[in-house]
């Protein structure tokens, strides 16, 4: 408890409920915006909650990669600059400074999504949505989009503590931006199973068709299996990266 909360000292004047709240406001305005324009249509309100949970899906889609990059390296710059790690392994081990970064990371993602749970909710109640609200839906939107931001936090933070110049971290996760919004574009393919910042539509239930002029939103069953592997694939990226962050020269 006492390293977590030297963590959060440290971390007081890098402002990372800052780069959070930025990240969210656009969304809240980009999607109020949205609807402010073009209210729901009487039918299209009968499925409003669904087109909400589309929308802050492609949000989070496009935003969240980059976000958690610049949050990682934030965290992380404040050892980085100062090359500080021999004078802090003195008083602090690896792992419990790696699991601080992480637990506060955490808890700043997980506010986050709860924030958007409840945005999502009273849109619907000031757009006027008459679908009922599904609550089972919007459950696992919060579990999914915690566990897929939690993971490409940890590759984040993985990168920058192993790469003293944090420009390529921050590429990367803007990169991972660009190709996750491209792998949406693809359902159903190789591309989306191996794409992790694709993993936010991968893990939504809801899926919009269009034809002939005409929305309509469905639900599908859940790919299990690919969200397995992703699991999987996070706890390997977890094992291996804290493993060469233990070795790594200071």
């Amino acid at each position: 408890m006492t390293a977590f909360l030297t963590e959060i000292k440290k971390c007081r004047g890098r402002k990372l409920w800052f780069v959070y709240l930025c990240a969210f406001a656009v969304i809240l305005l980009w999607l109020g915006g949205a609807l402010s324009r073009n209210p729901l249509m009487e039918t299209e309100a009968e499925t409003g909650y669904y087109y909400l949970l589309l929308n802050y899906t492609l949000m989070n889609l496009i935003f969240f990669p980059i976000v958690l990059a610049t949050a990682a390296s934030r965290v992380c710059d404040i050892e980085n600059k100062g090359n500080t790690y021999k004078q802090l392994f003195t008083m602090q081990s690896r792992l419990s400074l790696f699991h601080c970064k992480l637990l506060l990371n955490s808890i700043y993602i997980f506010l986050f999504c709860l924030g958007e749970v409840v945005s999502l909710y009273t849109m619907g109640k000031i757009f006027h949505v008459t679908q009922e609200v599904p609550w089972k839906l919007i459950g696992w939107f919060l579990v999914s989009t915690f566990g897929v931001s939690l993971i490409l936090y940890i590759m984040q933070q993985v990168l920058s503590l192993l790469m003293a110049n944090q420009l390529m971290p921050l590429f990367i996760g803007l990169m991972g931006t660009f190709t996750g919004v491209f792998s949406a574009f693809f359902p159903n393919t190789i591309l989306t199973s191996i794409v992790p910042w694709g993993y936010y539509a991968v893990s939504s239930p809801v899926v919009m068709e269009y034809s002939r002029g005409a929305t309509t939103f469905s639900i599908v069953p859940l790919p299990f299996g690919q969200l397995l592997g992703f699991l999987i694939f996070g706890l390997a990226f977890y094992i291996i990266g804290v493993n060469r962050y233990l070795k790594k020269e200071v």
